[in-house]
């Protein structure tokens, strides 16, 4: 039983992690925008489709990739056995090797990591466009850094996530299901708006 409340605290830290990356990339972006920033949704909107396709290309890209299958994660040896502070060091950002894979793809185009990387393109391409466009002087700076930011954090945020589910059902073992039953039957009995 003490084992399983360890596992529970440890899974609870991963998730706080994540939640805090998610307010620490709606803070930096409220930080580093131009004052009307939140009137033109566009440029959020930009951040968060590229920082998604960035993201993508990173998940279609990992060296580990094959780790992300049932067989693999719920192999007490593999990936996904480490402890709380293996898998962060692991996890919480992007190794080198798969940086330098999403970026050999999206040069050569190559398979769903390169097209993930050709609309990170097309989005950096479209988010810049937009600050240059639409703001002046120190505002125009400003814009473009929160824009580079939110993609940052996003894809970030969105590479975490895949590795922290990987991790929590590893973790969680059958619990995992459990837990996913109890927030479905949550989700079912719900009380419904009335329209």
């Amino acid at each position: 039983m003490a084992s399983l409340a360890w596992v529970a605290i440890e899974a609870l830290v991963a998730v706080l992690v994540a939640l805090l990356l998610l307010r620490g990339a709606s803070g930096a972006f409220s930080l580093a925008a131009p004052q009307d920033a939140e009137a033109v949704p566009l440029l959020h909107v930009a951040a968060l489709g590229t920082g998604l396709a960035l993201g993508l290309s990173l998940l279609l890209a990992l060296p580990h990739g094959e780790a992300f299958r049932l067989a693999q994660v719920f192999d007490d040896k593999g990936r996904w056995g480490q402890d709380l502070g293996g898998f962060l060091a692991g996890s919480l950002i992007p190794a080198r090797e798969t940086l330098h894979a999403a970026f050999l793809a999206a040069r050569r185009i190559d398979g769903p990591a390169g097209f993930a990387g050709l609309l990170t393109l097309a989005g950096m391409l479209a988010g810049a466009g937009v600050a240059l466009r639409l703001w002046r002087g120190l505002a125009r700076l400003r814009a473009l850094v929160a824009f580079l930011l939110l993609t940052a954090c996003v894809a970030l945020l969105l590479h975490y996530a895949a590795h922290l589910a990987a991790w929590l059902a590893a973790r969680l073992n059958f619990w995992v299901f459990a837990l996913l039953l109890l927030g479905f039957q949550r989700w079912r009995y719900a009380p419904r708006a009335a329209h």
